[in-house]
């Protein structure tokens, strides 16, 4: 008998505010979709930065060698290469060091501009340099190499794509600050939203509860209708959320498959991280906000 009360008078309450109900919904559902997207945008941008500073080198661009045809006179001897090639391999931080010869580099170099017939053509082996191509444990510890080898005799200077990479990865921290911001401000507008359904829901039964009062009833027996009904609309728009989520991750898994560089925003594992936050959020904070509603307005 309980149950069947307390399942007609969430029925009735969804029913007498449909309005008010249905937008809560939507508002919980923009809200919860928008938290679960930064949350995958999160992961994505974490595991492009780990899997591409992992790929990281820093490359230590060495002076033309003695005895190339107009060699200047700080040309880099055999010794001086030896002694810097002696002193990366000395440091702890250094995982791997590939000697790049100038034929080697200019391999590279054709293949980074297929397309650029003239600029090739214009380009020999003994115009690069040689380097060492070194991968560090920790690509963040790229101070190290320029302090270590920077000013050595025979290094002409010490570049890595560092700067670029973390210009990128700010870009994505940012663009999920601003995610988040909006995310805080729907599930304030959806808390607002349920607190003014509760609010109509309790004035409208006003009668009903007095009479409940006066008959004995507990106040938790009283509240539980509204606080069923908070949850309802937690319950459907993070529903509604998850398959959004869902929905839109396999666009983009579809939409970066093959890329590389860009498949960890379409990763399911991100999807599986967000998804116990997009449901905590989703359907506690709406059961909260009833509960707190009716706790403070609630005459029982």
């Amino acid at each position: 008998m309980r149950t069947e009360f307390l399942l007609s008078e969430l029925a009735i309450g969804l029913r007498r505010n449909l309005t008010m109900t249905i937008a809560a919904i939507v508002t919980i559902t923009i809200a919860t979709t928008l938290l679960g997207g930064a949350m995958m945008t999160r992961g994505g941008a974490r595991d492009l930065q780990y899997s591409v500073f992992n790929q990281l080198e820093v490359s230590v661009y060495m002076q033309t060698q003695c005895g190339v045809p107009n060699a200047p006179a700080d040309c880099l001897t055999t010794a001086e290469q030896n002694n810097i090639y002696s002193t990366l391999h000395s440091l702890q931080q250094v995982k791997n060091i590939t000697y790049i010869s100038p034929a080697d580099a200019y391999e590279r170099f054709k293949a980074e501009f297929p397309n650029n017939k003239d600029l090739v053509d214009n380009i020999t082996a003994n115009d690069l340099p040689s380097s060492f191509a070194v991968q560090l444990k920790d690509p963040h510890d790229f101070p190290v190499i320029t302090s270590a080898v920077g000013d050595a005799p025979g290094v002409a200077n010490v570049a890595n794509a560092s700067s670029t990479l973390h210009t990128l990865f700010s870009f994505f921290h940012k663009l999920e600050l601003v995610i988040l911001l909006i995310t805080v401000v729907l599930l304030i507008a959806s808390t607002l939203l349920i607190y003014n359904t509760m609010m109509v829901a309790a004035f409208t039964r006003r009668r009903e509860t007095g009479i409940m009062r006066l008959v004995g009833a507990s106040d938790l027996y009283i509240q539980a209708p509204f606080i069923l009904e908070g949850t309802v609309i937690g319950l459907v728009g993070t529903s509604l959320a998850i398959g959004m989520l869902a929905v839109g991750r396999w666009l983009v898994a579809g939409a970066t498959s093959g890329l590389g560089t860009l498949e960890p925003f379409g990763a399911i594992h991100n999807f599986w991280h967000a998804l116990p936050v997009v449901v905590l959020v989703g359907i506690l904070l709406p059961a909260l906000a009833s509960f707190f509603t009716i706790q403070r307005h609630l005459r029982v």
